[in-house]
C-alpha cells in the first residue's frame, strides 16, 4: 500500500468490453432471467422486448459518456452529477451507485452458493464462501490480471450461448421457424411491463467500464466499450431469446412445467447430458466472473471517494501494482457479513439475489437517468464555450431522448417490483426497495452538506481528484529509466 493511484494505461477496448459484459453474466441472464420472464409472464415478444431496452440504453449513455470522457472519474456517477448538477448532487450520486453496486455484487453471492449447491450438494453458504474467497483474492490483483480471467471465462460462456442458438433454430418446435418473438403485436399484450421490468437487470453493469477511465489506455476505448457491451447484449439476449421461444413454442413459454430445465434441455435432447453439465459449470464461473467485475466496480467508487476525502482516506490505499486496496477490503467485509447473516437467520439465498438484484435495477436506472438531466445542465451553463464536436446531440437532444426513456423505464419498473421480487403485488416489501435507493440519495446529500460546513476545503475539491499524469507513471513505461 504505498501508494495512492490506479495503474494507468493497462487496459484496452476489449478488455474494457468485457468487463462490462461480463458483469451482467451472459449465461445467468439467459439461463436464469429469460427462462423466468418467459415462465412467469407468457409473453413472446420478449426479443423485442429487450432490442427496445438496448435502444434506450444507448440513449441513457449518450450524457453519461459525454460527461465521464470531461470527468475521467474513476468514480463515474459522482464525477459526472457533480459536473453537471453541482457537488452534493455528487455525493448523493456516489452514494447510491455504491450501494448499487454492492448490492448486485453481493447478490450474485446468493446466487452462486443456490447454483453449486443445487448441483453437486451440500449447504448453499458453503460455496458462497468459496466464491467470496476467490473474489476477495482477485479484488487485490492488477487490473489486467483480472480482465484475461473474465476474457477467459466469458469466451466459453459466448460459445455455450452460440451453440444454444444454433440448436434451438435448427430444431423448432412444430417444425417451423418464426420471427414472432420480434413482433409488436407479440410484446403489447397483458404483462408487457412486467416484462421490461424483468429484462432490465440483465443490463446492469454495462454501462461499469467508465469506472476504468483512469486505466484505460485511451479516452476513447471507454465510450467504444460501453456503446459495444450495450449493442452486443441487446443483440445477445434477443438472439437467446427467441431462439428459446422457437425450440420451446409460443404455447408454451408461459407454463413453468415446460420451460423447466430450460435452456438446458434443448441441448440435452440434442446432445445428451454431458453439455449441459459443462454448461452449468460455465453458469457457476459466470456469476463469479461477474462478481469479480463488480467488486471491482464497487471498490473504485470507494477509492475515487477516498482519494477526494469525502470518505475517510483509507479506501483510497492501492497495492503497488494499483489496484485499490482499501475500498477491495471493505466490500469483501460487507460480503462476508451479508453471507453470514443470511446463513445465520437461514434465509432463502434466492431471496437474497432477487431483492437486491431488483434494487441495483432501479437504482442504476435512477442514476442513468438523473445523469441525463445533468448532462442538459451542464450543456446550457456551457453554451457557447464547449467546442465538444457535436454537443447539440451529446449535451441536448440525446440526453434529453434518455431522460424521457429513463424515466418511464423508471415507472415501469417501480411498478412491476412485485415481480422481480417474485412477491403479491400488495407486498410491503416492493415498496422497500425504492426506500432505499431514495434513503441512500438523501444521505449523500446530507453528507455533502456536513462537509460544506465542516470541511469546506474537501467540499470545494469534489470531484476533482483526478491524477496528475506526471506524477502517476504509464505501467508501460515504468522499465524505463530516464
Amino acid at each position: 500500500m504505498t501508494q495512492s493511484a490506479l495503474a494507468r494505461k493497462t487496459i484496452g477496448t476489449l478488455g474494457l468490453t468485457g468487463a462490462g459484459i461480463s458483469a451482467s453474466s451472459p449465461v445467468t441472464v439467459v439461463a436464469g432471467g429469460i427462462v423466468a420472464t418467459y415462465a412467469s409472464t407468457g409473453v413472446a415478444g420478449l426479443p423485442l422486448a429487450v432490442v427496445l431496452l438496448g435502444g434506450a440504453l444507448l440513449l441513457l449513455t449518450v450524457g453519461y459518456l459525454a460527461l465521464a470522457a470531461r470527468t475521467g472519474q474513476a468514480a463515474t456517477f459522482y464525477g459526472v452529477l457533480a459536473d453537471g448538477l453541482g457537488r452534493a448532487a455528487g455525493v448523493s450520486g456516489a452514494f447510491v451507485a455504491v450501494v448499487a453496486y454492492t448490492a448486485i455484487q453481493v447478490s450474485l453471492y446468493g446466487l452462486f452458493g443456490a447454483v453449486v449447491a443445487a448441483s453437486v450438494g451440500g449447504p448453499w453458504w458453503v460455496w458462497a464462501a468459496v466464491g467470496w474467497a476467490v473474489v476477495a483474492i482477485a479484488g487485490l490483483r492488477q487490473v489486467t490480471a483480472g480482465t484475461r480471467i473474465i476474457a477467459s471465462v466469458l469466451v466459453c460462456q459466448l460459445a455455450v450461448l452460440a451453440l444454444l442458438v444454433a440448436t434451438a433454430v435448427t430444431n423448432p418446435a412444430g417444425g417451423q421457424l418464426a420471427v414472432a418473438g420480434f413482433a409488436p403485436s407479440a410484446l403489447l399484450v397483458d404483462g408487457w411491463g412486467g416484462v421490461l421490468a424483468l429484462s432490465i437487470a440483465a443490463f446492469i453493469g454495462i454501462e461499469s467500464p467508465t469506472t476504468y477511465a483512469e486505466e484505460a489506455r485511451t479516452g476513447r476505448a471507454v465510450a467504444t466499450a460501453v456503446r459495444a457491451g450495450v449493442i452486443a447484449a441487446a443483440i445477445g439476449y434477443a438472439l437467446c431469446a427467441w431462439a428459446i421461444g422457437v425450440a420451446v413454442g409460443p404455447d408454451q413459454l408461459g407454463d413453468p412445467a415446460a420451460m423447466a430445465g430450460q435452456p438446458w434441455q434443448i441441448l440435452a435432447d440434442r446432445y445428451g447430458p454431458i453439455l449441459p453439465a459443462v454448461a452449468g459449470l460455465i453458469l457457476a464461473a459466470g456469476i463469479v466472473t461477474a462478481m469479480i467485475a463488480l467488486h471491482a466496480v464497487s471498490a473504485r467508487y470507494l477509492f475515487a471517494l477516498g482519494r477526494d476525502r469525502v470518505v475517510p482516506t483509507v479506501f483510497a490505499a492501492t497495492t503497488t501494482a494499483g489496484a485499490p486496496v482499501g475500498g477491495s477490503l471493505a466490500q469483501t467485509s460487507v460480503a462476508g457479513a451479508v453471507i453470514a447473516g443470511t446463513a445465520w437467520i437461514d434465509a432463502d439465498p434466492m431471496l437474497l439475489f432477487t431483492s437486491l438484484s431488483s434494487l441495483a435495477a432501479v437504482a442504476i436506472v435512477a442514476l442513468l437517468t438523473t445523469t441525463s438531466v445533468a448532462a442538459i445542465c451542464a450543456g446550457v451553463r456551457d453554451r457557447g464555450r464547449d467546442s465538444t464536436p457535436n454537443a447539440w446531440w451529446t449535451f441536448g437532444v440525446g440526453p434529453a431522448l434518455g431522460t424521457a426513456a429513463g424515466a418511464c423505464l423508471l415507472v415501469v419498473v417501480v411498478g412491476n417490483l412485485h415481480l422481480m421480487l417474485g412477491v403479491t403485488a400488495d407486498s410491503s416489501l416492493r415498496h422497500v426497495i425504492p426506500a432505499c435507493v431514495v434513503l441512500a440519495a438523501l444521505a449523500g446529500l446530507v453528507w455533502a452538506t456536513v462537509l460544506r460546513y465542516r470541511q469546506p476545503a474537501v467540499y470545494a475539491a469534489i470531484g476533482a481528484g483526478r491524477p496528475d499524469p506526471l506524477t502517476v507513471p504509464d505501467r508501460r513505461l515504468a522499465p524505463l529509466e530516464l
